[in-house]
């Protein structure tokens, strides 16, 4: 029964070590003082002005990704 868990372990471990090395690889948003939708100023600890501009980004984002341009 051990063989059966310490391969189910090792997977475990294997899959977060991989999930991991793939969000390392993500551009990361920083804040700036600037919507990154938009370009309104905002709060430095904000990244964006409101839930519409950053659901806008996100489909942006994701048009460009479908699209390999991203």
């Amino acid at each position: 029964m051990s063989d059966i868990a310490d391969r189910a372990i090792w997977r475990i471990e294997k899959d977060v070590h991989n999930a991991m090395a793939h969000i390392r690889k993500q551009p990361m948003l920083e804040s700036d003082g600037r919507c990154h939708f938009c370009d309104e100023a905002i709060s430095y600890a904000l990244l964006f002005c409101n839930a519409d501009c950053r659901d806008d980004y996100d489909k942006e984002q994701k048009a460009l990704r479908c699209n390999g341009q991203f």
